[in-house]
């Protein structure tokens, strides 16, 4: 008979971790395809009524605007794939019942809108949770009572006393260990993660725009329709995003009690930032072979705007999201 070990390690954390499917996958079902269609329509809906009141909406990078806000919040909440699927769809219907410019690059960038913020939903919810959370701490703790529990039922029926002793007193230390990790509300390793993860990837842009943008002729910027500046260019883009960096740090600095809030802060405001940054060279380049305009003057114009349209993402996903999320997890669950 092969001797029992004491609980813990890598191997039984992986073990565990395989039991946790339920934060991976989520059959369909109607009232999961009811929400999505419900988006689909909406996106659909936002572009028809923005072309009738503001028509140059009808132009491919203003059109993803109007489109692109559902799209992410049914990627978000719903996963990468129903976030393409969402993203393929609205695009063709929109442009079956308002025919305008179209190219492949287009519908691209509309599915990436809806893979991207499922990404980051997984990352930083589940793998978050699934890596940081006290799940398995009190998964192992238990584990360990239940051991020591054997081991002193064990050493009583052989009345090995000093065994005895020293059982009840490991059984009272993980106990009191379990009892202890319980009471802990504040998930300190989970908001360090989700913050110390979106402060790199903020850095890591800011690095980039400097690296690709710098290395530009600064004649490109003459032709630019905001600025014609190189120099105060690249500062308006980079101020952008250190401003976005330097609100993180205030909030997680302050952060006391809603800390569902804070990851979810941080989950949108990755996947905006990932999204506009692909965004830039994806509708620049659609819009050169469409429209038959300069590439790097459609480059300079769609990276100017990218820390207002961080901003103004996060205000509208976020307070979508507090208002959709509830209606799904009432009838689904979690997220995935």
């Amino acid at each position: 008979m092969r001797e029992e070990k004491l609980p813990g390690g890598l191997r039984h954390y992986l073990r565990w971790a395989r039991t946790q499917t339920g934060l991976t996958t989520r059959k369909w079902n109607s009232k999961r395809i009811a929400f999505v269609s419900v988006l689909i329509a909406i996106s659909v809906v936002f572009f028809i009524v923005s072309v009738r009141i503001i028509p140059i909406s009808a132009l491919p990078s203003f059109k993803f605007s109007f489109i692109g806000l559902p799209v992410k919040i049914t990627g978000f909440l719903f996963g990468p794939l129903v976030g393409i699927i969402t993203g393929v769809l609205a695009d063709l219907i929109s442009f079956a019942l308002v025919p305008t410019y179209y190219h492949y690059l287009y519908t691209i960038v509309i599915s990436i809108s809806g893979f991207i913020p499922g990404l980051c939903a997984y990352y930083y919810f589940n793998l978050n949770e699934l890596l940081f959370s006290k799940k398995y701490r009190l998964f192992k703790f238990n584990q360990i009572v239940s051991y020591y529990k054997r081991q002193y039922d064990d050493a009583l029926t052989k009345q090995n006393y000093e065994d005895i002793q020293y059982f009840s007193e490991q059984i009272a230390k993980f106990q009191v260990k379990v009892i202890a990790l319980e009471a802990t509300t504040k998930p300190k390793a989970m908001i360090n993660f989700s913050f110390i993860s979106t402060l790199a990837l903020l850095a890591l842009q800011i690095t980039l725009t400097l690296v690709i943008f710098s290395k530009l002729d600064p004649t490109i910027f003459e032709h630019n329709r905001f600025i014609k500046n190189k120099d105060f260019y690249l500062f308006l883009v980079i101020s952008g995003l250190l401003a976005m960096s330097v609100a993180l740090i205030f909030y997680r600095v302050f952060v006391r009690k809603r800390f569902q809030l804070f990851l979810e802060i941080m989950a949108i405001v990755s996947f905006c930032a990932i999204l506009e940054f692909i965004n830039v060279f994806l509708l620049a380049w659609a819009d050169t072979e469409t429209l038959k305009t300069d590439f790097f003057v459609n480059l300079t114009g769609q990276a100017i705007t990218n820390p207002i349209k961080i901003f103004w993402n996060l205000a509208i996903i976020l307070a979508t999201y507090k208002i959709v999320a509830p209606l799904v997890k009432s009838r689904e669950g979690d997220r995935f």
